[in-house]
């Protein structure tokens, strides 16, 4: 994805050395070897050491200057003398093949080449640290070290701002954001995805907004975690840009001093509820799991009894780090079991030239799939040029990641009629246009099949957070508040306060979680589901659009509905199994319910006598599946 600037803190003040004498020797060899990198910053490094390090840190070591562009990068004032007026020091992400978990060795390498360590991650085998240019080489030649990457800008996903205009009243009771073939479905099967958790990633929740509220008046935001810390050092307790700093030793360990100090800082349940300052997480948030509570317009979501966890990894600009990134999806693997998360929706993405092999945020998503979260992300909004051209392979990380359901964005056009639907220009296409370089040198671009599928993305009508001044920084001063007195197009509402006011919002970054609350109602009908098999029911019953291609819509429109029926023709403890050990490869997964014969949705509906279906009932549309699944990012089964 495009990554604008991030406005950070004025330039740190002049390091203060107070580590041993040691360390200051250390320091100035270093210092000496980095006064000559951009002539010989790479020759002592084999082609496979050069390879660890991504495209983007070469360039700035070696760089005269650091643009604008780069955050994570800073020339210091150098701590070994006058000899040395500056050091450029890197905020990079390092991973390894340790086999020790808490990575003693690498974290005492990265002090020794006069770096800080700031984050040590449960996710994936990596640690966040402060290096300079030189220390980054020094780190490159170990051998247990991966990869190196930078702390790279991660921003919002989403398109332009649209008021709402033609909201299709004739979809009542239904939600705006569910105008697909597949409403019936959700009415008839009682589906609200209640009991499962949903963790949004984004720049916070408005949890007081009554979208958010439960049967009781109670907020279903259970839990609010803020990663947006003034820097990643203030994240991990540390002053920003000083070396010789490791906090990350017993960050991971339950209930030690470091980690709940760090608990501490991030927790924001406690805190101000009109958390969101840009408006984006809250309207995602209603998109996925919003309820309207009779209140028109309605903007209920797709899984309106779900419970919310708030990531907020980005700020009042929509702007945050990979590394908080990290660290929040670090806190929902270690907190997935005991809070019922099963869904992580990711309206975000980093432009990364690196393969998803070795990118920071799909080996983090990677990970969490791999423990039975189901990962949902958004393509990215670049599909066309800016002078209107289409163009190809532009999908953003961690979208770019085989395992994720990476989403696209569709327009309904306003009805609820499937056959009119089209592609969004905006809408990111594929293939995957990673880069990966093998020890040897050999490079290979990835080509991966995305997106996934596309869900509708175009004026989607959701929870607006505001301010005291009924604003928030997505929604500019010059667009109108949509609810209260009046929705655009002169509806009545029976809305007030800024507690229920609406917006509209197009992009990938919305369609995402109408997937993301799918999924919900996937796992309420189906405990047992695994995400492998949500993604491939999720396809498998996804109704093409005609005249797009796969790199456009993936394998078509989602299909709640369908999704929900396939769900139920699986046996309901299949993950249960799996994990103990109880299911064999070649045993039937098929519900008892399916191998009887005896599996009936709904009575306006067949008896299921077999799996997989071709089609289901569909509103205004073919009901055809697609009946097609992506696998391993270059395969398609059908």
């Amino acid at each position: 994805m495009h990554i604008a600037a991030l406005p950070l803190p004025a330039l740190a003040r002049q390091l203060v050395l107070t580590a041993s004498s040691a360390l200051v020797l250390s320091l100035a060899t270093i210092v000496a070897q980095a006064s000559a990198l951009p002539g010989t910053a790479f020759q002592n490094l084999t082609a496979g050491q050069q390879a660890k390090i991504s495209a983007d840190v070469r360039g700035t070591i070696v760089a005269p200057q650091i643009t604008t562009q780069v955050t994570w990068a800073r020339d210091l004032v150098s701590p070994a003398g006058p000899a040395f007026p500056t050091v450029r020091y890197l905020k990079t992400l390092v991973f390894c093949e340790c086999t020790d978990p808490e990575m003693a060795d690498l974290r005492q390498a990265v002090i020794r080449a006069g770096g800080s360590v700031y984050m040590r991650y449960l996710s994936v085998r990596g640690l966040s640290v402060m290096l300079p240019s030189a220390g980054v080489l020094e780190i490159a030649r170990r051998a247990e070290v991966q990869s190196i990457s930078p702390n790279r800008l991660a921003t919002r996903s989403f398109s332009v701002l649209e008021q709402s205009v033609n909201v299709n009243q004739a979809v009542s009771p239904a939600s705006r954001v569910r105008q697909m073939s597949t409403l019936p479905g959700i009415y008839y099967s009682g589906l609200t995805g209640t009991g499962v958790g949903i963790a949004i990633l984004d720049s916070g929740i408005m949890r007081n907004h009554d979208n958010f509220r439960d049967g009781a008046g109670l907020t279903r935001v259970r839990q609010a975690v803020d990663f947006t810390a003034t820097n990643d050092a203030s994240m991990a307790g540390l002053q920003d840009w000083k070396a010789g700093l490791d906090a990350s030793g017993d960050l991971l360990t339950p209930g030690s001093a470091a980690r709940l100090a760090y608990e501490s800082r991030i927790n924001n349940m406690g805190g101000n509820p009109e958390v969101d300052g840009y408006g984006h997480g809250t309207h995602v948030a209603s998109v996925a799991a919003g309820r309207a509570w009779g209140l028109t317009p309605n903007s209920s979501g797709l899984a309106p009894g779900a419970n919310l966890y708030d990531l907020k990894v980005l700020d009042a600009q929509g702007f945050g780090t990979v590394s908080d990134v990290l660290a929040a999806i670090d806190w929902v693997v270690m907190r997935a079991r005991e809070l019922n998360i099963r869904v992580m929706n990711l309206s975000l993405a980093a432009d990364s030239t690196e393969s998803y092999v070795t990118d920071p945020l799909c080996r983090a998503v990677r990970s969490a799939t791999a423990v039975g979260i189901t990962v949902v992300v958004a393509a990215g909004n670049f599909g066309k040029r800016a002078d209107g051209r289409e163009v190809y392979g532009t999908v953003g990380s961690p979208g770019i990641e085989p395992s994720v359901i990476t989403v696209g964005s569709a327009n309904t056009l306003g009805t609820v009629w499937r056959t009119d639907d089209n592609i969004n220009g905006f809408s990111s296409r594929g293939p995957t246009r990673g880069l990966y370089v093998s020890p040897t040198g050999a490079r290979r671009v990835d080509n991966a099949l995305k997106p996934d599928l596309v869900a509708p993305g175009n004026k989607i009508l959701g929870a607006m957070a505001a301010d005291t001044k009924g604003v928030n920084t997505v929604l500019p001063t010059r667009f109108p508040i949509l609810v209260p007195p009046l929705t655009t197009n002169n509806v009545a509402t029976n809305r007030s306060g800024k507690t229920a006011a609406l917006m509209t919002l197009s992009g990938t970054s919305i369609a995402a979680p109408v997937v993301a609350g799918t999924v919900a109602l996937m796992l309420e009908a189906n405990p047992g589901l695994t995400p492998p098999l949500i993604k491939a029911m999720l396809q498998y019953s996804a109704e093409p659009i005609a005249g797009a291609n796969i790199l456009q819509q993936g394998t078509g429109l989602v299909n709640v509905d369908g999704a929900v029926f396939a769900a139920r023709t699986v046996r309901p403890n299949l993950m249960q199994d799996i994990e103990a050990g109880a299911i064999q490869p070649g045993t039937s997964i098929a519900s008892t319910a399916v191998a009887n014969g005896a599996l009936v949705i709904d009575p306006a509906l067949p008896v299921l006598n077999s799996a997989p279906l071709a089609s289901t009932p569909a509103l205004g549309g073919t009901g055809r599946w697609s009946r097609m699944i992506f696998v391993g990012g270059n395969r398609i089964l059908s």
